[in-house]
């Protein structure tokens, strides 16, 4: 299985890309993201689920103590419990990103819809 690498998109990369579909500028677009991102936080925090349709879904996933070894000195030594943060992509995400021929289709659809608005 290989693994496909692309540019590292940050926070001030997406807003520009907001930015330019919307009335926007990118300082309100920085804002409108970190909103977003707090309150996914906030609700993950709270033990809410996050759920979005076509994308995928968000949880907090708690990791039970066990047991591990130090391979270097064979010690044996137990992890505490742990909140972790999953991610589990929906169907549609998995579908479109099986293949790159499918991204680059699913990219070609994407700008040929937003130039149609």
């Amino acid at each position: 299985m290989s693994i496909v690498r692309s540019k590292l998109i940050n926070k001030k990369d997406l807003a520009r890309k907001l930015s330019r579909k919307t009335l926007l500028t990118i300082a309100e677009s920085v804002d409108i993201i970190g909103y977003l991102f707090e309150e996914i936080m906030d609700q993950l925090i709270d033990g809410a689920e996050i759920s979005i349709v076509n994308f995928g879904k968000f949880y907090i996933y708690k990791r039970k103590q066990r047991p591990v070894r130090n391979p270097r000195t064979m010690q044996e030594y137990t992890l505490d419990p742990v909140n972790t943060i999953k991610f589990k992509p929906s169907i549609h995400i998995k579908s479109i990103i099986k293949d790159t021929r499918d991204i680059e289709d699913f990219k070609e659809e994407n700008t040929q819809d937003n130039e149609a608005e």
